[in-house]
């Protein structure tokens, strides 16, 4: 375990990779289901100008995507903000949490909460790694870790949460529209 204590927010992330839920959002959640449960998201608009689907939308500072048969295929949680707001409990109100979470802390929320991770490096980004988790075999939950706060800063001992995320495999939709 870790010296650190587990931050809230950690161990929200760690339910996440868990269990594969934030909340109710969830991979495959409908976009009407999560309407009802969290109001209605902002929409962003296409995520490729060519095409009507996938589509962006947000609750709070969770970046979301939807595909063409409406069922969410991807979280995107912009941790480095150092404050997010995250959707919940009541319709339409948003929360805010602290999100500034070292490297420690979330494999420490991780270990707690029984979940397994893989450390993936890269050759050519020597100032970041991702612990991932399998959830199933077409779904993930990624966090990236960076070595400092900003690229004229020194190394930290302890790196830091920069993002997180759920995201699962391409699938085919039946047209909806």
């Amino acid at each position: 375990m870790s010296d650190s204590p587990v931050p809230p927010f950690a161990a929200e992330l760690a339910a996440l990779a868990a269990t594969g839920q934030l909340g109710t959002l969830q991979y495959g959640a409908l976009l009407g289901e999560l309407a009802e449960r969290y109001g209605p998201p902002r929409a962003w608009g296409r995520v490729f100008h060519e095409d009507r689907w996938p589509r962006w939308y947000s609750y709070g500072s969770l970046q979301l995507i939807f595909c063409a048969c409406r069922r969410l295929k991807s979280i995107s949680i912009p941790v480095w903000h150092g404050e997010l707001e995250l959707p919940g409990p009541g319709v339409g109100e948003l929360r805010t949490v602290d999100s500034r979470i070292t490297e420690s802390q979330v494999t420490a929320a991780l270990a707690d909460a029984d979940v397994k991770w893989t450390v993936l490096t890269y050759p050519n980004l020597h100032d970041q790694r991702t612990l991932q988790v399998e959830l199933s075999e077409d779904v993930r939950v990624d966090f990236v870790l960076v070595d400092r706060e900003a690229y004229d800063e020194p190394v930290l001992d302890d790196w830091l949460l920069c993002k997180a995320g759920l995201w699962g495999q391409p699938h085919d939709c039946p047209k909806t529209d």
